[in-house]
């Protein structure tokens, strides 16, 4: 790596490149050094020291924000290679000689369906006991940006984001349901085309996910700009305010299993139909720690042999 070879004649460690990475990270000094657990005048001279042996500034610095400059983003990239690469190296020095171990952190949408993934976490943990998970739910969008900034290792998307940072694969296409309160009208139809919907309010996703900007565009596409009337990332929220009439849903088939019946009715969506395609995806050419490529392995073989 060019990098690793420009530090061995500069007088810069880890600390500079960690410190650099997290401000770039944060877009804050202050916020850096909570986060690193350090003193704010310390990052803020570990930083000015990088960019003095660089010859170079690698920020723009207001009294309202920390911004990166060109030479800045260029760099930022080949760091966050190299603090990764030191951030592993004991732990899979560890792994290789000693008991299968580790940590791996996973973004997992709320609307994924939480019985097949419960089962995979939990073969998943009988199989390697001292691996420990962290799950966090966002939307697609979000968990697309964690991992790409290294705060997670893989996530659960519906929709892969469509750039060169990414890998990927694929392990179920549902298609989305109108879940609608047994007090609508509509509750009593077999199907719904999603034009009959235009005068219904919607209970939406929010902006991170990437099924809100889905629906909002297939709507207009039908002639229509849907009456959204809340949106939530919780899932629990959103069926409870279909439950009592205050809007109609959309949720993947597997996930409409889960409802009480004598609330919701679930109705097929026709004309046009919504797929909802579930990845797994990582960052492409990052390095990745033993814990979470058994992880992604397992998880492979999983949904191979669980296909339905």
């Amino acid at each position: 790596m060019v990098l690793l070879k420009f530090l061995e004649v500069m007088k810069i460690d880890i600390r500079h490149l960690e410190y650099f990475v997290e401000v770039a990270r944060q877009k804050s000094f202050s916020k850096a050094a909570e986060k690193c657990n350090v003193s704010q005048s310390t990052i803020s001279k570990m930083v000015k020291d990088l960019e003095t042996e660089l010859g170079t500034f690698l920020f723009n610095r207001t009294s309202k924000y920390v911004q990166l400059t060109d030479t800045g983003s260029v760099f930022l990239d080949q760091a966050q290679q190299v603090v990764t690469m030191f951030q592993n190296l004991t732990e899979e020095f560890e792994n290789k000689i000693k008991l299968e171990k580790g940590k791996i952190s996973i973004g997992l949408l709320p609307i994924t369906g939480s019985t097949i993934f419960a089962e995979l976490l939990g073969e998943f943990k009988k199989r390697y006991p001292q691996i420990e998970i962290s799950l966090s739910e966002h939307g697609s969008k979000k968990v697309a940006l964690d991992i790409q900034d290294g705060t997670i290792d893989v996530g659960v998307v519906c929709s892969v984001p469509d750039n060169h940072y990414f890998d990927s694969f694929s392990f179920a296409k549902d298609p989305l349901y109108v879940i609608v309160s047994t007090q609508n009208p509509i509750s009593r139809l077999p199907s719904v085309n999603l034009k009959s919907l235009a005068n219904q309010s919607f209970v939406l996703y929010n902006s991170e996910f990437s099924l809100h900007d889905e629906i909002i565009d297939k709507c207009k596409k039908e002639g229509f700009s849907p009456h959204v009337v809340f949106e939530t990332s919780q899932f629990e929220l959103m069926t409870q305010m279909v439950a009592v009439n205050l809007g109609i849903a959309f949720l993947p088939g597997a996930v409409c299993k889960e409802l009480d019946p004598r609330r919701i009715v679930t109705l097929p969506l026709t004309n046009p139909q919504i797929i909802h395609n579930m990845s797994i995806i990582w960052k492409r050419g990052r390095s990745m720690s033993h814990a979470a490529s058994l992880w992604l392995e397992f998880a492979r073989k999983f949904f191979e042999t669980n296909q339905h």
